[in-house]
């Protein structure tokens, strides 16, 4: 899957709450994007990338399985 979604400020607040809890408590991530699932087995390490450039500030992570 590759998508790319354009969120107002208290839908992207609530999806990071719905991945903070999953990274927190769950062992995977269950999520509903429209029609599309997404299920993300989850594991102890998050690599983080942040990029910034005169447009923004992009931040990205990758929720990884079992390593």
């Amino acid at each position: 899957m590759q998508k790319e979604f354009r969120l107002e400020k208290d839908d992207a607040a609530e999806l990071l709450r719905d991945i903070a809890e999953a990274l927190e408590n769950e062992n995977q991530l269950n999520m509903e994007l429209g029609k599309e699932k997404l299920i993300q087995p989850l594991s102890g390490k998050v690599p983080l990338r942040i990029y910034q450039d005169e447009s923004g500030t992009e931040i990205g992570f990758q929720l990884r399985g079992e390593e």
